[in-house]
């Protein structure tokens, strides 16, 4: 193909720990090495199986051409979370060849052997966002060239006359852009994605690219074909893992697990396995992957207990701790024998993170938790579903959630929801749970089937529940089955309207209004982020109405009717105790600033603990509904009621002037088959005629009363 003499300096053998990060780790080409041309008759007629041992094995040997070896720098720049970071990547300046500087094959290949090759040379395979950042800063950017698809575009021929077609290109160039140069456009490539491992390995190649000279990509990010397919368009560009960030060595797992760094290489958030299967080369163990299913909860006034299960080739764990939810300057190492942090600070709130590790390594960091060491048990218990990697998920968002309670004077503990679901950290010891669902959606439940009977279970026994997310009502009462529905309608008290404010209009409506005299009342316009604020852009809040009992709390501002937030106090469906919820259309971490989330959280606070009013006294099956005369009457200023429901009913009972108009809400909820009682306080009335009025359905039991001050 090309016989092109380029001068280039040998590179002797190093590793990766003692070169500066620009050279690839690979030993020099055998003087005897196959050329282009003698390697491409030997595979032609090989199975795909023989034909990627085959190229392995010249790979790692060394034959690959001498320009290859010194890597192309790829400096990126981004702004997370307000901070300005700087990044240094260094990658192969042109797709993985065989061969030699004058008679090179760019080598189509699988992604399970394109992995394999990069496990061994200490390095990885780029994400979407880091072949934009490539082809942005390659010398020499050459046209695609296509070739008309057909059942041939996956063997060796083709794939010949595609490197023969680029290779006009390219040699076109050599006079200003030497070999060496960083090269780009001329292939797709194979990259990692949340797409390949979600939450397992998808049997999936995700390629990407082909940029054309105006910098637009014929291919977008595509997982249509399985793991074994390799066309002739597809090329594999290597990263190196050592790379640097603000001046400091990182590995691009480390940046890609971490929620504060991620997006200077990745436009999908975190990417926690960035890389394909492959079969142990050496027999030996991987590292675990990062810890889902654990809980930081309350052990002592100076101590808190990590609630974890290790796997059984990973027997400890180090703990990280910060103050911020975003830097982490302690550690403290706990183990199946001790899975206790000791040594805190009484009453302050921790922030902490995960890394198991085994004879492997260290697994990639965990999302962030939160507790508070304390005297007295929380009543609060925070639990994170927020797993989907959206843009702008940091996993950290329980920092917004901790610090309102605490600003409020409680102290939490947390979970993840894997850890819920597995009963590491049970929902029932806690008063009031906290449920984080970002834009959880169909494409990563909102609420599993096994969540919701934990959930149910809470509820029914006179728990309260803050939910919110901007999905929640789409992928349970609009997306979801039978089950799902009935669960938000029943348990959430929510049933879904839109997908967006003003019929689905996306994008424009990043503010809420309280509804009149309900929990919110008094705080004014609350906005909640468009993607400037440091958390992830709400584009799609759910619109939601209140059923069953639950009550529109909160409005989108500047569209009528359309509601943002349910409240509902009551007993639930099979449930013995009146329980709470708070349900938003809209992440609560979004809110912003501090001071406005506090404040929320203050009001929702308070509607958790107002005492409840309406006390059963007996379930034996009543045959009537009946509302008793109120005792003592007169009265000054409490009274009290009797009232039998006789069959599982929506309850109102409520307080009328003579004039009509309503003074007080005493039930307002579905109650099950009982007996019940009620007391209402007048201190706030003047003295005179009231009527106490009970409505179940169609039934309307009334009693006249008076209050005599």
């Amino acid at each position: 193909m090309k016989k092109f003499l380029i001068l280039f300096a040998a590179v002797a053998s190093l590793s990766l720990q003692s070169l500066p990060a620009q050279v690839l780790n690979i030993p020099p080409r055998p003087a005897n090495a196959l050329k282009e041309s003698v390697f491409v008759s030997m595979i032609t007629p090989l199975s795909l199986q023989d034909r990627e041992n085959a190229i392995y094995t010249q790979v790692v040997t060394g034959n690959i051409p001498d320009f290859m070896r010194t890597l192309s720098p790829v400096t990126v720049n981004a702004t997370i979370s307000g901070t300005n970071h700087t990044a240094t990547y260094y990658v192969t300046p042109e797709y993985v060849a065989i061969g030699a500087d004058d008679d090179y094959f760019l080598m189509p290949m699988t992604p399970t052997l394109a992995q394999r090759i990069a496990n061994k040379l200490q390095c990885n395979l780029p994400t979407k966002k880091m072949v934009d950042g490539i082809y942005a800063t390659a010398a020499v950017k050459l046209r695609p060239q296509p070739i008309p698809p057909s059942g041939a575009m996956i063997t060796v021929p083709v794939f010949k006359q595609h490197n023969d077609s680029v290779w006009q290109l390219r040699k076109e160039q050599l006079s200003g852009h030497p070999l060496g140069a960083l090269v780009g456009g001329h292939k797709k490539d194979i990259v990692v994605t949340n797409k390949i491992n979600n939450p397992t390995p998808t049997g999936k190649v995700a390629i990407y690219g082909w940029h054309q000279l105006n910098g637009v990509p014929i291919q977008p990010l595509y997982t249509g074909h399985g793991d074994t397919y390799a066309d002739y368009s597809h090329g594999i560009r290597l990263v190196q893992l050592a790379m640097k960030v603000d001046g400091v060595d990182k590995t691009v797992t480390e940046v890609l697990n971490d929620p504060n760094l991620a997006g200077l290489l990745s436009d999908e958030g975190l990417i926690p396995i960035a890389r394909y299967p492959t079969p142990a080369d050496s027999g030996s163990p991987l590292p675990p992957p990062a810890p889902k299913s654990f809980g930081i909860t309350n052990e002592s006034e100076t101590s808190l207990r990590v609630n974890i299960t290790f796997d059984n080739d990973t027997t400890n764990c180090t703990a990280y701790l910060g103050g911020d939810g975003v830097a982490f300057s302690d550690s403290s190492d706990i183990s199946k024998s001790n899975p206790v942090i000791t040594g805190l600070k009484n009453d302050s709130l921790y922030f902490i993170r995960l890394r198991t590790y085994n004879s492997a390594g260290y697994s990639p960091q965990s999302e962030v938790l939160a507790a508070v060491p304390s005297a007295v048990p929380p009543k609060v218990l925070i639990v994170n579903g927020f797993d989907r990697p959206s843009a702008g998920n940091t996993y950290n968002f329980i920092r917004q959630h901790a610090r309102a309670f605490t600003a409020n004077g409680y102290a939490v503990s947390s979970a993840t929801n894997e850890a819920v679901v597995r009963g590491l950290v049970p929902l029932l010891p806690y008063q009031i749970v906290d449920y984080i669902l970002g834009d959880e959606s169909t494409a990563d439940e909102t609420f599993s089937t096994a969540e919701q009977e934990t959930v149910r279970t809470f509820l029914k026994n006179g728990g309260k529940l803050l939910v919110s997310g901007s999905e929640i009502a789409w992928d349970l009462d609009y997306k979801g089955s039978a089950s799902d529905r009935v669960f938000s309608q029943q348990f959430l008290k929510a049933q879904y309207v839109a997908d967006a404010p003003n019929n689905g209009q996306s994008g424009v409506y990043y503010k809420v209004e309280p509804v009149s005299g309900l929990i919110f009342d008094g705080l004014g316009v609350m906005s909640f982020d468009n993607g400037t604020q440091g958390t992830i852009n709400v584009k799609w809040p759910d619109v939601i109405n209140g059923v069953n009992g639950g009550m529109d709390c909160l409005a989108y501002t500047g569209v009528a009717s359309n509601y943002a937030g349910v409240s509902y106090e009551g007993i639930f469906p099979g449930g013995s105790q009146t329980g709470k919820v708070v349900n938003l259309g809209f992440p609560f971490e979004t809110v912003y600033p501090e001071s406005i989330r506090t404040a929320m959280m203050k009001k929702i606070l308070a509607f958790f603990e107002k005492p409840t009013n309406v006390e059963r006294t007996a379930t034996i099956n009543p045959t009537r509904f009946f509302l008793s005369q109120n005792y003592p009457n007169p009265f000054n200023p409490t009274t009290n009621f009797q009232f039998t429901i006789a069959e599982f009913r929506f309850v109102s009972l409520k307080v009328f002037d003579l004039l009509g108009r309503e003074v007080a809400t005493l039930v307002n909820s579905e109650l099950p088959v009982g007996d019940y009682a009620v007391t209402f306080n007048g201190s706030s009335l003047a003295s005179g005629i009231y009527l106490c009025c009970l409505q179940a359905g169609n039934i309307i039991e009334t009693r006249k009363m008076m209050l005599a001050k």
